[in-house]
């Protein structure tokens, strides 16, 4: 098989030996492959692939149909569509899945739409529901809503029943958001439009004051990037009394 092959902090176009499922394992071959940040991080050497995963062929998440099943696979069939969260590798004509991280592709979705949905609506539906418990009829203020977690999380939010308020830095932006059913707002105006029951953080320490001011009693604040920072100040006596 080929494969993208980091190679001195750039990538070429390498062959490599074809993949052989393990016991549980499914091979799929490849359609679609997902561009993440952690992806351009691992050609820059700053992103170790975790245990097991290449550690020259990036790819986080992929769409294809299986080609065969390892010992003991059996919920899927060879030729079904399915689609993938992986540890690395996505990005190659042939990957090997564990089975139990593989999802069926819905009837409708193409390649290209179904191999960069993984990645992103994983993330954004565990720190919703999972990790901030959103409910029905709940405020959600999605911060960096135009990138792809954060597009996500603005369509998981309202499918939910949420109202949702999106900050979005890029002008020309806006209506992209606003038609997956946000209030777009520019990030520096969110607190006005709060309290917020959730608060979906994608950009990371310069907000989290604001953030938490802008809570509601018994609101919750879900970080996933801290691209903009690391590190925040916090007054605790307004922590104590979102």
């Amino acid at each position: 098989m080929h494969a993208v092959t980091i190679v001195d902090g750039h990538l070429e176009w390498r062959e490599h030996p074809d993949p052989e499922p393990g016991t549980g394992e499914v091979l799929v071959r490849v359609r679609a492959a997902g561009l993440n940040g952690a992806d351009r991080l691992q050609v820059a050497g700053l992103y170790p692939p975790p245990p097991g995963a290449p550690v020259d062929i990036p790819g986080l998440e992929l769409a294809g149909e299986v080609l065969a099943l390892g010992p003991g696979a059996n919920r899927f069939a060879v030729g079904d569509r399915v689609m993938a969260v992986v540890a690395g590798g996505g990005q190659a004509q042939r990957a090997v899945v564990n089975e139990r991280h593989l999802l069926p592709i819905p009837d409708g979705i193409g390649w290209v739409e179904a191999g960069g949905f993984a990645e992103v609506f994983t993330t954004a539906h565990d720190a919703l529901f999972t990790q901030a418990h959103l409910s029905l009829g709940e405020r959600v203020c999605v911060h960096g809503a135009a990138g792809g977690v954060g597009t996500a999380g603005v369509q998981l939010a309202v499918a939910a029943g949420a109202s949702v308020v999106a900050t979005v830095r890029n002008p020309e932006r806006h209506d992209d958001v606003a038609s997956l059913g946000a209030t777009v707002v520019d990030p520096d105006d969110f607190a006005a439009h709060g309290p917020f029951d959730v608060v979906l953080e994608l950009v990371g320490a310069p907000n989290l004051p604001a953030d938490v001011a802008a809570l509601a009693t018994g609101g919750r604040i879900a970080v996933i990037g801290v691209g903009a920072g690391a590190k925040a100040e916090l007054n605790l006596l307004a922590l104590m009394g979102a």
